[in-house]
């Protein structure tokens, strides 16, 4: 274990540092440190209840440094539904608070689910509609709020959407939902799909 007095607090800063994870096993939130031994990084972390985890978190070290060096320090994020609309203080994080306080990224590429229909049934798939089931579709209107909203973030609104699904080519008003995304000003639009209606 490296000792706490040689712990850099600021994230980004020299090894080691500070951090949080997840324990491996209860998946709480946990502080942790990042250090380097033999060429290698590795994160560790103490769970009261699982006890010591040590991984390798980077395996060469010096490839590390390289990709830090592309990280341009953290303003935090302000998402506006985070204690308006959802009131979460950030304490179940990262299991439910969506992008709460604790997170200092923002949002890269947002995914909206626009179906949760199917043409195929894959048995690895996870998401689509089995027979009987409800089915997820939200309307135009939800899909504008939701793309709203992804565009409040402070201080960097969200400018690129994944729609996804089920299958998003079964919706008849596809071509409407991208208008909608570009009319809210996201700048990259992708699909998610199997592409059996584009053959």
């Amino acid at each position: 274990m490296v000792k706490e007095s040689v712990v850099s607090k600021n994230y980004g800063g020299k090894l080691p540092l500070q951090t949080r994870s997840l324990c491996p096993e209860c998946k709480r939130p946990l502080p942790a440190t990042i250090f380097e031994r033999n060429n290698q990084v590795f994160i560790t972390r103490t769970c009261p209840q699982h006890g010591e985890t040590e991984e390798i978190y980077w395996e060469d070290a010096k490839y590390y440094e390289f990709a830090r060096g592309f990280a341009t320090g953290s303003k935090g994020i302000e998402n506006p539904n985070v204690g308006k609309i959802i009131p979460n203080s950030g304490t179940n994080c990262p299991a439910d608070c969506g992008l709460c306080q604790n997170h200092h990224n923002h949002t890269a590429l947002a995914n909206i689910a626009v179906t949760n229909r199917c043409d195929l049934s894959c048995w690895y798939c996870f998401f689509y509609a089995k027979e009987g089931e409800p089915i997820y579709e939200p309307s135009l209107k939800q899909i504008r709020n939701m793309i709203r909203n992804l565009r409040k973030q402070k201080p960097v609104a969200t400018s690129a959407l994944q729609l996804t699904g089920g299958e998003p080519t079964l919706r008849k008003d596809l071509i409407e939902i991208i208008d909608i995304a570009r009319q809210e000003g996201l700048e990259h639009i992708q699909l998610n799909t199997d592409g059996i209606n584009f053959a």
